[in-house]
């Protein structure tokens, strides 16, 4: 287990099937998946179409992502910093960004947010 504070080394110690508690200590269900970040991505900043125009650039964001819908803000999020999927099996996933996580304790990935301020898709 990584004892350091940077967002990334915590969500290279997660492993799918891991439990993950959010902040005010509600089990949310297992890791589904976890995606590292990369801090070179590209992102949609000032790249916005103009009125009228193609969103070319959203479109590209949306092909390379391979999750649910979520808002383009929300994906280049999670492709710079990397994020986790709780499997919830009678709700949406929850996607928690990698510095969302607080520790990772054995087989238990705590959560620095509740659960209502994660994203669902």
């Amino acid at each position: 287990m990584t004892n350091g504070n940077d967002a990334a080394d915590r969500l290279g110690d997660v492993r799918e099937g891991m439990t993950v508690v959010d902040a005010l200590g509600e089990e949310l269900g297992p890791v589904a998946e976890v995606k590292l970040g990369d801090p070179e991505a590209v992102t949609t900043a000032g790249q916005e179409p103009a009125p009228g125009g193609d969103d070319l650039v959203g479109t590209a964001a949306r092909a390379i992502w391979s999750g649910p819908d979520l808002p383009e803000q929300e994906i280049a999020r999670f492709r710079r910093v990397g994020y986790l999927r709780v499997d919830r099996a009678m709700a949406r996933d929850l996607y928690a960004a990698a510095d969302d996580v607080h520790r990772v304790d054995g087989e238990m990935v705590r959560l620095s947010v509740p659960a209502d301020q994660l994203v669902s898709g």
